[in-house]
């Protein structure tokens, strides 16, 4: 399948079926892609970044998609509208075969991904302020490739200028939203909640009466995590035994009490290739 064939997609949900249907097939298998096949190496890796977020937002940001070489497949849990919400995100893992990641890596390349990225700009006359990059980062045959495009998706709502560039990378994002059409069903495993080894956080003083209705809930924090929330304001590291202890109840206006100052924490579950501190 060409470049062209995989824009040819875009032109309406037959051809978009078909090539999802091709992806899934077992005679699409190719062995000409390898990828390391361990645990905290990134095969794939699609998310967001930046935008006009609230601070800490974009430090707990997670992917809308991981694939690790070793074969797993992390993926957002669902959580409920009611506030506040949860202090930490769910991620959900399912196990993938080494098929499975092949046929992913073969609708990138179809999608003229594993190479040198191209001019995602947004036209001229379509601007988007305050917009996240959308990023997808691809690991195999030894080299790694990001694309990162701007608003995408966002900059042609009612059929106006996009760019062929954009198009095709929205379309990639928008097939990997059905892993297993992509990757096959039969080469994904049942999903089960990911246990984290490690919890990333930062934290940031707040004055507590400035929140209200409903008013925060302040914890003292315990002086045996090995971690001092003054010197968390750009990252920090627990356990998983210590983070499940300290978070697995809490919600975003659970606060933190240290000597006296309150914090605000941002917390993430430490995923693979993920930048600890």
């Amino acid at each position: 399948m060409s470049r062209r064939t995989f824009l040819a997609a875009l032109a309406g949900t037959p051809v978009l079926a078909a090539l999802i249907a091709g992806c899934g097939d077992d005679s699409t298998q190719s062995s000409a892609y390898s990828f390391p096949e361990v645990a905290d190496e990134v095969v794939l890796r699609i998310g967001t970044s930046g935008g006009f977020v609230p601070a800490g937002a974009d430090f707990v940001n997670l992917p809308s998609l991981l694939i690790t070489g070793d074969g797993r497949v992390l993926t957002p849990g669902a959580i409920t509208l009611e506030y506040p919400g949860p202090l930490v995100m769910p991620m959900f893992e399912r196990s993938i075969t080494a098929e499975g990641i092949e046929k992913v890596l073969k609708l990138a390349d179809d999608a003229a991904l594993l190479g040198t990225p191209p001019d995602y700009a947004m036209p001229p006359d379509r601007q988007i302020a305050d917009a996240p990059d959308t990023v997808v980062t691809i690991t195999v045959n030894g080299t790694t490739y990001e694309h990162r495009a701007t608003a995408l998706g966002f900059d042609s709502p009612d059929g106006g200028p996009s760019t062929p560039a954009r198009d095709n990378l929205n379309e990639f994002v928008m097939l990997m939203n059905d892993l297993a059409a992509v990757a096959g069903a039969d080469n994904l495993g049942p999903d089960e909640p990911y246990v984290p080894e490690q919890y990333r956080f930062l934290a940031l003083v707040v004055d507590p009466t400035q929140f209200t209705e409903p008013s925060p809930t302040i914890v003292d924090w315990p002086a045996d995590t090995g971690v001092t929330l003054a010197d968390a304001a750009q990252c920090a590291v627990v356990s998983a035994e210590v983070g499940e202890a300290m978070f697995a109840g809490a919600n975003s206006l659970t606060f933190f009490q240290e000597a006296d100052v309150v914090y605000q924490l941002s917390v993430a579950l430490a995923l693979p290739g993920d930048a600890l501190c």
